[in-house]
């Protein structure tokens, strides 16, 4: 259908309603005849045929949506090109088409060159980005609202370009990919290999993870060429493993393969880094700067980045910083929100309750990857199972493809020599080797004097909270507040250091007690661990309320000094 047809048959057919109001070159609001309009919904406003004779149109979104009396309304904001001269009042406005949508969103492109990831919210058309315009991706969301869905949906569509991938799995959930979804038709109950079973390899604890292929010791036997390769999915589960061993490990492998991407002996790969904040917070350590490396300078080397977070708070700004494309799920922490918004390419504060609205399964991308112009999207089903922690792929697939993947171990390891065993699980061992008394020591005392230093950080602001409540000293300024971290955050901090320091000194007075082999014990560290990450945020959240509080009761305060003026 030419333009002009288009054309005319959205006249005849698709008006939804007429612009009213002030108007601009890049917002209008209009009034809707047409009560079916929903808030995803794309609308297109004609203006004059250019100097070929075709018609120009210009494609709109909403960006809030109400009613009232006289009716439905919406501001609608252009997305691309704006015209020269602001819209005119009372023109008409018209349901976009699928060939108007598509074209300027960017989103139909060759399958053998882009991802699919789902489709447009409101809409039956597949989203379909080049996979060369994805850059760094930085995917969030919170809990049970689709993140790791959406990482596993990604490394689906990177498999089957065969683009190297490597995953630092902490929980044991991306084994999943190696399991068809859903259940076989030939046998109820029973799931069957994926397409992409061949491709994976999985290094794990293997006394912990026996849906593992290779135990994780040799992993520093291997060379940077075993571990990227095309067509080639390596996961590192790390389940089972403390917290600060998984942080060396993924420190010491990471800076083993982006050596080995600047000089060239690695074809160019995605690194899949979740719960990235755990890794790469804001406190500055070995592991943290090597993924700052990463996100800074790993591009231009083909070493790139897929990071996930359930807590874009907490992670480095310097690596949030660099993300190319984001795929923002639904938060509800407002820091989070505020964080996300100011990191993101094309997002606006518009775009936070978009953000809390969100359904699970769903959202928002924007960045890189697209034209400017923030996609909202339902996340596609996945190919393979969905796991959870600790998922065995050895419960799901044949019997014929489990003896198959056993012999995976002689293949890898057995061209290595013997030196080349033993040097990598010597350095293994040494990450993993439980610390000496002289270590423990030296952390305790550290522990003690910083525990010293928030308890009398506590008593000197408590100090100034009671000269205000008491008259002397003139007002509490909001800036006594934001500058000092407040009574309530620094009790916490107290609390979390006095953990971590009487763990400390029972690991040294009794190592065998509290640093074991088994799960249990590494399962319940990583939990108290999590947990303290957790309370560290809620923290920072009051802190913003209480903030924001005593904005409004200065703002109630100016306005009723006014009004007795």
């Amino acid at each position: 259908m030419s333009d002009e047809e288009n054309y005319n048959k959205q006249v005849k057919e698709d008006k939804v309603g007429n612009l009213l109001g002030k108007t601009t070159t890049h917002s209008v609001q209009v009034l809707f005849s047409d009560p079916t309009i929903e808030r995803n919904s794309y609308f297109v406003i004609y203006g004059e045929k250019d100097e070929e004779g075709i018609r120009v149109y210009y494609l709109l979104n909403i960006e809030k949506l109400w009613s009232e009396a006289k009716g439905m309304l919406a501001d609608l904001k252009v997305c691309g090109d704006r015209p020269k001269r602001p819209f005119e009042i009372g023109s008409e406005v018209y349901r976009a088409s699928e060939i108007q949508i598509t074209k300027l969103l960017g989103i139909y492109n060759l399958p053998e060159e882009s991802v699919s990831l789902g489709k447009l919210i409101g809409y039956p058309f597949d989203v379909r980005l080049l996979v060369k315009n994805f850059g760094r991706i930085f995917i969030t969301g919170k809990s049970g609202s689709g993140k790791s869905y959406t990482m596993g949906v990604l490394c689906e569509e990177f498999m089957k370009k065969g683009i190297p991938l490597v995953i630092l799995d902490r929980h044991g959930e991306y084994g999943s990919l190696k399991v068809l979804a859903g259940e076989s038709e030939e046998s109820e109950g029973v799931k069957k290999e994926s397409a992409f079973v061949n491709s994976i390899i999985e290094y794990s604890d293997l006394s912990v993870n026996k849906g593992g292929d290779i135990d994780v010791e040799y992993l520093f036997s291997l060379d940077p060429t075993d571990i990227v390769a095309p067509h080639l999915c390596t996961i590192i589960n790390m389940r089972g493993l403390d917290l600060n061993v998984q942080e060396m490990v993924a420190g010491k492998l990471l800076k083993k393969l982006y050596q080995a991407s600047t000089s060239r002996r690695i074809p160019p790969f995605y690194l899949l880094l979740d719960e990235a904040h755990l890794f790469a917070g804001k406190k500055q350590t070995e592991t943290c700067e090597i993924v700052k490396l990463f996100s800074q300078e790993g591009r231009k080397f083909g070493a790139n980045l897929i990071i996930g977070t359930q807590r874009p708070q907490l992670l480095d700004t310097t690596i949030r910083a660099q993300a190319g494309t984001w795929v923002v799920h639904n938060l509800t922490d407002i820091r989070d929100i505020d964080v996300t918004i100011s990191s993101a390419e094309d997002l606006t504060r518009s775009n936070k309750t978009d953000i809390q609205g969100l359904d699970k399964g769903e959202g928002i991308i924007c960045g890189e990857a697209i034209k400017g112009i923030p996609l909202f999207v339902k996340v596609r089903k996945r190919l393979t199972a969905h796991g959870g922690v600790g998922f065995n792929p050895l419960d799901f697939l044949p019997k014929q493809t489990v003896e198959e993947l056993q012999k995976r171990k002689q293949e890898i390891l057995g061209g290595k020599s013997a030196n080349e065993l033993e040097t990598g699980k010597s350095i293994f061992e040494e990450i993993t080797a439980p610390k000496t008394s002289a270590e423990y020591l030296d952390q305790i005392g550290y522990l003690k004097v910083r525990i010293k230093e928030l308890e009398e950080e506590v008593d000197i602001l408590k100090g100034r909270i009671l000269d205000v409540e008491e008259g002397k000293g003139g007002p509490l300024s909001i800036s006594q507040i934001t500058d000092n971290d407040n009574v309530e955050e620094l009790q916490t901090k107290i609390k979390i250091w006095t953990e971590k320091y009487n763990y400390l000194k029972e690991s040294m007075e009794n190592p065998d007690a509290v640093i074991t082999s088994g799960e249990g014990s590494s399962e319940l560290i990583l939990e108290l661990q999590n947990k303290t990450i957790e309370l560290e945020a809620n923290v920072q959240k009051y802190r913003s309320q209480y903030t924001d509080a005593l904005l409004l009761a200065e703002k109630a305060i100016k306005e009723l000094k006014m009004r007795k003026k």
